[in-house]
């Protein structure tokens, strides 16, 4: 079972909620997804943490952060990162996101080239059309959104049912913190201003440290996205990519033996 200890720091007015394994080794920062939460990390934390002092916040609008208000989509969720990295007093932390998660890591290192020691990109959304691309893509987002906001308000056992439902490979241990995710987030997270609305292309080649892109099969990095980002990359510091197989979005909780594998063989040539 994950050891943990719980936190808090303030951004403005915002007050942030954080979950941290703590010790004296090296520190991992593990950003979640839209709709997730610090501790839906907890499987791979748990194995991380025999190594790193683990630290995983909830994102503003998640978990136990503050919710949104007007000015949500008027500040980088890098600027949330850097203000945690700052009040813990970080030494170059290794930073590790899924999804949004990534997309802010990557923003992080672009914004704050002097912060993070390396990240890691779990199937950040570069490949996803904006809204203003086509109708198909507007009617595709307002059908997830609203499937999202229906599991808002269900029940925590209904949540569990409808995990095994939708995604019957992943361990049960994957269930129970999406569940509870998916019953805090804040639903207005869907009515501003996209968090990561920047084209990776203009943000590749700002990032300065050490990169690992973990893509799956059926994710949303494309091989072809993944290529681009290796051509774009303008650092001396190492990039790679890994293919993922059997896997789509949610990579670790689809095929966690070989994102695992991927994460600390990256993390062990560091």
């Amino acid at each position: 079972m994950l050891k943990y200890t719980e936190g808090d720091y303030k951004l403005g007015k915002i007050n942030y909620h954080y979950y941290r394994t703590g010790g004296t080794k090296p520190a991992l920062i593990l950003l979640h997804g839209a709709t997730d939460n610090g501790l839906c990390w907890t499987r791979t934390a748990e194995m991380l943490s025999r190594d790193y002092d683990v630290i995983m916040p909830d994102a503003r609008g998640h978990g136990l952060s503050d919710r949104f208000g007007a000015d949500f989509a008027t500040r980088s969720s890098a600027d949330e990162v850097a203000a945690l990295i700052k009040d813990l007093n970080l030494k170059k932390p290794a930073i590790m996101g899924h999804s949004m998660g990534a997309g802010t890591a990557a923003d992080l290192a672009a914004k704050f080239p002097s912060l993070p020691g390396a990240i890691i990109l779990e199937d950040p959304g570069w490949g996803i059309p904006t809204v203003a691309d086509n109708e198909e893509t507007r009617k595709q987002r307002t059908t997830m959104q609203a499937s999202m906001i229906e599991l808002h308000d269900l029940s925590l056992e209904e949540l569990l049912n409808e995990s095994r439902k939708r995604n019957p490979s992943w361990a049960e241990e994957e269930r129970l913190p999406w569940a509870k995710a998916k019953q805090q987030f804040d639903p207005t997270l869907f009515s501003g201003t996209p968090h990561h609305n920047i084209p990776y292309t203009e943000i590749v080649p700002k990032m300065d440290c050490a990169t690992l892109l973990i893509c799956a099969e059926k994710g949303i990095v494309t091989p072809e996205i993944a290529q681009n980002v290796a051509r774009l990359w303008r650092s001396n510091k190492p990039f790679k990519w890994v293919m993922i197989p059997g896997a789509g979005h949610n990579i670790r909780r689809e095929n966690f033996k070989e994102f695992y594998a991927a994460v600390t063989g990256f993390l062990a040539n560091l």
